[in-house]
C-alpha cells in the first residue's frame, strides 16, 4: 500500500506533538557542560585552555580525569590568543603552546595566576619565539563575563 502525500503530513504532525511535549513556562533545564582539554599538541585547545585559565573546572579528554589547578608537562595547539586571568590560582609548568598558523611558540617555565585578582600573573623562565612585540606582558582588561552569568551552566535556546 502506498501512502499519498496528503496522508503523510498529518502523521508527521501527530508524531511531532507526541515526541515533543509542551514546554512548561518559566522552567528551563540547564546542563553544566564540561571544559575538555587535550594537552596533546594535536587538538586545538584554545577555548578550553582560556576557560580553565579563567577558573573553570576541566577534564582531560583522554582520561576524563579532573585537570586540577596546575598543569605540567603538556603541549597545547592553539589558534588564537590565550589570556591568563589573575586571581584564579591556575598554574602552568613545563609547557609548550604553539600557534602553527602564526609560527609562534611559547615554552616554559612557569605561568602562575596567583590568588589575588588585583595582582599581575607571574611568569618565570618563559620563552616566546615568533611572537609579536609586547606579548606576554600583563595588562588590565574589562571583566570577561556579564555580571549575572552562570559560569557553570549552558542552556538551550530556541
Amino acid at each position: 500500500m502506498q501512502l499519498r502525500p496528503y496522508r503523510i503530513l498529518p502523521l508527521l504532525a501527530l508524531a511531532a506533538c507526541v515526541a515533543a511535549p509542551p514546554a512548561i513556562a518559566g522552567q528551563q533545564d540547564c546542563v553544566r557542560l564540561p571544559v575538555v582539554l587535550w594537552g596533546d599538541g594535536r587538538h586545538d585547545d584554545t577555548a578550553a585552555l582560556n576557560s580553565w585559565l579563567r577558573g573553570r573546572d576541566a577534564i582531560w579528554a583522554g582520561t576524563g580525569e579532573a585537570v586540577g589547578a596546575t598543569i605540567g608537562g603538556r603541549s597545547f595547539r592553539l589558534s588564537s590568543a590565550i589570556y591568563v586571568q589573575a586571581g584564579t590560582g591556575r598554574v602552568l609548568r613545563d609547557f609548550r603552546m604553539e600557534w602553527p598558523e602564526h609560527g609562534e611558540v611559547v615554552t616554559g617555565g612557569t605561568i602562575a595566576a596567583g590568588s589575588d585578582p588585583d595582582a599581575e600573573p607571574l611568569q618565570s623562565a618563559v620563552t616566546i619565539t615568533g611572537g609579536d612585540p609586547g606579548e606576554g606582558v600583563p595588562y588590565d582588561t574589562p571583566d570577561y563575563e556579564p555580571e549575572h552569568a552562570n559560569r557553570e551552566a549552558s542552556c538551550a535556546v530556541s
